[in-house]
C-alpha cells in the first residue's frame, strides 16, 4: 500500500480505494466519526478538505495524488521504523519530527521538509557523536531515545531558518547577478516570455520551462541550481495567490519575502484589490531547494489582457528581491 496511489477520488466515487482513503484520514486524526463504508460523500470531502488544509495543500475536498502522498507521509511517527539515507530518500512526518528535533537544538538537518536527504544524514551523526552514540547515521531506537529525551524541552524553531536567511544576506546584491527559472503553463507562455526577455535584458539568467510535468520542474531547478523559482500558474478565480514554503519549524525566507513582495506588486497590475500570500507545504515548495514561489495569477482572459503591466510588475519585484533578498 506505502507504494501505490489510486486514482483521483472525489465525490460520488464507491470503491475500495475510498476505504482506504477514509481509514487513513481517521488514522491521521480527521473525520474520526466517518465510517469507512467506500462511499466518497460529503462528509469525506469535508475530512479531505480539513486534512489538506493542515498540511498546507491546495484545498479542494478531492484527493489526487498530493494528498494521497501526504495521507501516506502522515501515518509515519518518529520511532516507527529506523530512518536512514537511502535511494528513494525516506519520506513522512516522522523525517520532520527529527528534522525539527534536531534543528531546535542546533543541527542543522536542513528544511523541516520530511525528506530524509544528506543534511539530515549529516545532522543525525553529528547528534550521535555529540551524545556518546554509535555514529552510523541510522536515526534507530537509541538515537530516537535520546533525542527525545534531549529535545523536549527545546523550542519547536531550527536552525536551518537562520542559515537560510544568513545566506541569502551573503548573496550579491543584483538582478545580474541572479539565475532565475520561470516555469508555466501553456496559457501563461505569453507572460512568462515577455518577462523572461525583460529579464534577460536586464542582465538576469533565465531558464524557462513550460508545461513540464512538476517533478520535472523541480529536478530541472535543483540540477541547475538556480537562485530562484517562479511558478506561474492560471487561476479559475479573479484572484491572485502567492504561496511559498512553510512549515512548523521553517520558513523559507526568501520565499517569504519575494511572495510578499509580490502580493504587494501583482494586484496593482491586475486591476485587483488583494492577493492572497500565504506559506504552504505544495510538493513544489516543498522539493525545490532555493527561494521559491508558486503564483496563481488570475484567469487567462485578465491576464492576457494585462500582460504588458503584469510581466513589468514581477519583474520589478524580482529586482528588488535582489537588492534585500530575506
Amino acid at each position: 500500500m506505502a507504494d501505490y496511489h489510486p486514482p483521483t477520488l472525489k465525490r460520488g466515487d464507491e470503491s475500495d480505494d475510498v476505504v482506504a482513503l477514509q481509514q487513513k484520514l481517521a488514522t491521521a486524526g480527521f473525520a474520526l466519526a466517518l465510517s469507512a463504508n467506500g462511499i466518497f460523500d460529503a462528509s469525506t470531502a469535508a475530512a479531505v478538505a480539513d486534512f489538506q488544509a493542515s498540511r498546507g495543500l491546495s484545498v479542494d475536498g478531492i484527493c489526487g495524488p498530493h494528498t494521497w502522498t501526504a495521507l501516506q507521509e502522515a501515518s509515519w511517527a518518529l520511532g516507527d521504523r529506523n530512518l536512514f539515507l537511502s535511494q528513494p530518500m525516506l519520506r513522512g512526518d516522522d523525517v520532520a519530527e527529527l528534522q525539527l528535533r534536531l534543528g531546535s537544538m542546533g543541527f542543522d538537518a536542513g528544511r523541516v521538509d520530511g525528506i530524509f536527504g544528506p543534511d539530515t544524514s549529516s545532522a543525525v551523526e553529528e547528534f550521535q557523536l555529540n551524545s556518546g552514540l554509535v555514529a552510523d547515521a541510522v536515526c534507530g531506537p537509541d538515537t530516537t531515545a535520546a533525542l527525545l529525551r534531549m529535545s523536549a524541552r527545546v523550542t519547536p524553531a531550527t536552525v536551518a531558518t537562520v542559515r537560510e536567511r544568513a545566506k541569502l544576506q551573503r548573496a550579491p546584491r543584483r538582478l545580474t547577478e541572479q539565475h532565475i527559472m520561470i516555469a508555466s503553463s501553456n496559457t501563461m507562455a505569453a507572460v512568462a516570455g515577455e518577462l523572461a526577455t525583460g529579464l534577460r535584458r536586464s542582465g538576469a539568467t533565465v531558464s524557462e520551462v513550460c508545461d513540464w510535468p512538476e517533478s520535472q520542474r523541480v529536478d530541472e531547478a535543483n540540477r541547475l541550481e538556480v537562485d530562484v523559482y517562479l511558478g506561474l500558474l492560471p487561476s479559475e478565480e479573479t484572484a491572485c495567490r502567492v504561496a511559498y514554503f512553510a512549515t512548523e519549524g521553517f520558513v523559507s525566507p526568501g520565499g517569504q519575502r519575494l511572495a510578499s513582495i509580490l502580493g504587494q506588486r501583482l494586484p496593482a497590475a491586475l486591476g485587483i484589490e488583494s492577493a492572497d500570500v500565504r506559506g504552504m507545504r505544495l510538493p513544489v515548495l516543498r522539493h525545490t531547494r532555493m527561494t521559491a514561489v508558486q503564483c496563481l495569477v488570475g484567469p487567462p482572459g485578465l491576464v492576457q489582457a494585462r500582460l504588458s503591466p503584469l510581466a513589468r510588475s514581477i519583474e520589478g519585484g524580482l529586482a528588488s528581491w535582489a537588492t534585500r533578498p530575506a
